[in-house]
């Protein structure tokens, strides 16, 4: 995956999709800064993964988008704290 987070283009409506989402799955959480931080592409250019932080450490809810056919395929939970706990005790000097 390529860090294309400077250069990428909107390609799709993101918060029409994410707005819902985020309603059912932190009731919209006012407080917080609901952006996108990071997205990732594919390093043949069909898919991006739009990372926007959510109210946990080292989390975020991840959209998946088929570039070509500029649409949203799905979503997921990307909580890196859960699959890489070595490295966060490492990071916490325990």
């Amino acid at each position: 995956m390529l860090d294309v987070t400077e250069g990428a283009d909107a390609i799709v409506d993101l918060w029409a999709y994410l707005d819902p989402v985020i309603e059912d799955l932190y009731h919209s959480c006012t407080a917080w800064d609901w952006r996108v931080m990071f997205i990732y592409e594919s390093q043949d250019g069909a898919f991006q993964h739009i990372n926007v932080p959510v109210p946990k450490d080292n989390t975020y809810l991840s959209v998946v988008v088929d570039k070509p056919g500029r649409r949203i395929i799905g979503h997921y939970i990307l909580d890196l704290g859960a699959l890489y706990p070595d490295h966060q005790q490492a990071a916490h000097g325990a």
